[in-house]
C-alpha cells in the first residue's frame, strides 16, 4: 500500500454512522485502490463497524455528489457489449424478485417506481406479472435509453439526490442493490418516504454482510469500489426504522449473479410509518462476520499474491484484462504494478481510452493481433472472459488465470 493512497483516504473526515449517527468506529480493514485516470471514484476507505449500534460501513469516503457523478458517467451496469441484454442469471433473478415484490403490492394498478433500474429487466418482469403502472429512475443515460429500447419502459434519468415525486405518489418503491451504494442515506430515505402514499411500501435488497464468508468471492471483493454500507437484517431494520419505516417481511436469500457467483442478500418489505424509533438492541453479528470474512480473504489472497509474484518475476510483457475492483486493489496491494504490463483491456466503454499509470485501457477487440499473454484479473467473470477471448475474438494468446478454472 503506497503512502499516497493512505494519505488520500486519511485526508477525508470520518462520517457519522448511517445506522445511529454516532462517530465511534472500530476499523476492521483498510481497503485501497489504484487510480484510473479520470475514471476513479475513490482511493479506498476504512471498513468500520459502529461501536454504538453494530452497523458496518465504509468510512473516509468522498461526498455524495462524487458518487452521483460516477454512476451517471462511469456506470458498469449497462452491458453495452451485449446491447444491454441481460444474462440468463440476471433474467432468472429478476423473475424471482418480481414474484416476491408482487406478493406485497396491493393491486396491479399500484404505482411502482424502481430506483436504480439499470436496463429495465426487473421492471419488465413486474409488468409480466400484471403490474401496469411501473416506471424507473436510473443515473446512467445509456441504461435509461436501453430500458426504453428493450422493454418500452418509462425511465427518468436521475439519482436519489433528486426529488422522486411524480404528479402522484407511489404505492411501492423498489430499491434492489441501491442502499449499499449510498453515502448520504438519511436524505435519500427521506425522499423515498415523501414519495410514497400513506402506508406505502418499499422493497429492499442489500448484500447480507453476515454471510460474506459463506459465499467467498475474490479476496475482499465485497469491499468494492462502490459498496459503502455493510448491512445485516438487524442493521437494515435499525436504519429503516430510524427513517420512518416498519418491517412487513424480511428474509435472507442467496441470489445467483453469474454461473459461478452467488450473493447473499437481505430481502425485505417495509411500510411507511409515522414512527421513527429504532430498535435498542445492538447488532452483534456484523463485526465478527466481517472479521471472519477478512481472515478468509487474507488466506485466499496469499495464493493470488504468489501468482502475481510469478508473473512479475517472469518479466514477460502481458496484457491485463479487467480494471475493476479486483485489479485496482491488486495494483495497490500486490506487486502487480511491477509486472511488465503493456495494456489493460475492459468491456466497460466508460473506461476505454483512459489509463492506469499511463498504461492505456483498450476495448476487447484491441486484443486481436496482439502477441502478449493475457492475465485475467477477475474471479466472477473469469470463465466468461476466457470464452470471449477464445470463442468471440478467436485469439490464441496464452491465458494466465489467478483462480482454478
Amino acid at each position: 500500500m503506497t503512502g499516497a493512497s493512505r494519505a488520500a483516504v486519511e485526508a477525508l473526515k470520518r462520517r457519522p454512522c448511517p445506522g445511529c449517527g454516532a462517530i465511534d468506529p472500530e476499523v476492521v480493514f483498510e481497503q485501497r485502490f489504484a487510480r484510473i485516470a479520470a475514471a476513479s471514484l475513490l482511493a479506498g476507505y476504512d471498513v468500520v463497524v459502529c461501536r454504538a449500534c453494530g452497523c458496518g460501513y465504509a468510512d473516509r469516503i468522498p461526498p455524495q455528489s462524487e458518487f452521483d457523478a460516477y454512476y451517471k458517467e462511469l456506470s458498469k451496469y449497462e452491458h453495452q457489449d451485449s446491447g444491454g441484454q441481460e444474462s440468463v442469471q440476471d433474467r432468472a433473478r429478476f423473475v424471482d424478485i418480481a414474484a416476491l415484490i408482487a406478493r406485497h403490492v396491493p393491486a396491479n394498478s399500484t404505482r411502482v417506481l424502481e430506483v436504480g433500474c439499470a436496463n429495465g429487466g426487473l421492471l419488465a418482469s413486474l409488468r409480466d406479472l400484471g403490474l401496469s403502472e411501473i416506471s424507473g429512475l436510473e443515473p446512467s443515460p445509456y441504461s435509461a435509453a436501453a430500458a426504453a429500447r428493450l422493454f418500452g419502459l418509462r425511465v427518468r434519468t436521475g439519482t436519489l439526490s433528486d426529488e422522486l415525486r411524480d404528479p402522484q405518489p407511489f404505492g411501492m418503491i423498489v430499491l434492489v442493490g441501491v442502499i449499499e451504494h449510498l453515502r448520504d442515506i438519511s436524505p435519500a430515505l427521506g425522499r423515498v418516504r415523501s414519495a410514497l402514499v400513506p402506508n406505502g411500501r418499499i422493497y429492499v435488497e442489500v448484500p447480507d454482510a453476515t454471510r460474506f464468508s459463506e459465499f467467498l468471492d475474490a479476496p475482499f471483493q465485497q469491499f468494492s469500489v462502490e459498496h459503502v454500507l455493510f448491512l445485516s437484517v438487524a442493521s437494515l431494520e435499525r436504519l429503516l426504522r430510524r427513517h420512518g419505516f416498519t418491517p412487513v417481511h424480511q428474509e435472507r436469500l442467496a441470489r445467483s449473479h453469474t454461473a459461478n457467483s452467488t450473493m447473499p442478500v437481505v430481502a425485505a418489505v417495509y411500510q411507511r410509518s409515522e414512527e421513527t424509533s429504532a430498535p435498542i438492541t445492538k447488532d452483534e453479528a456484523t463485526l465478527p462476520a466481517l472479521r471472519d470474512y477478512t481472515t478468509r480473504s487474507r488466506a485466499m489472497d496469499a495464493g493470488i499474491q504468489s501468482a502475481v509474484d510469478r508473473v512479475v518475476a517472469a518479466r514477460t510483457p502481458i496484457v491485463v484484462w479487467g480494471v475493476g475492483t479486483h485489479t485496482t486493489r491488486l495494483l495497490q496491494t500486490s506487486r502487480l504494478r511491477q509486472a511488465n504490463i503493456r495494456a489493460f483491456i475492459d468491456s466497460n466503454s466508460n473506461c476505454q481510452g483512459k489509463d492506469v499509470d499511463g498504461i492505456p485501457i483498450l476495448p476487447p477487440t484491441a486484443l486481436i493481433g496482439r502477441p502478449e499473454p493475457v492475465l485475467v484479473s477477475s474471479r466472477v467473470f473469469q470463465s466468461e472472459i476466457v470464452a470471449q477471448i477464445r470463442d468471440t475474438l478467436r485469439c490464441t494468446n496464452e491465458i494466465i488465470l489467478l483462480y482454478p478454472n
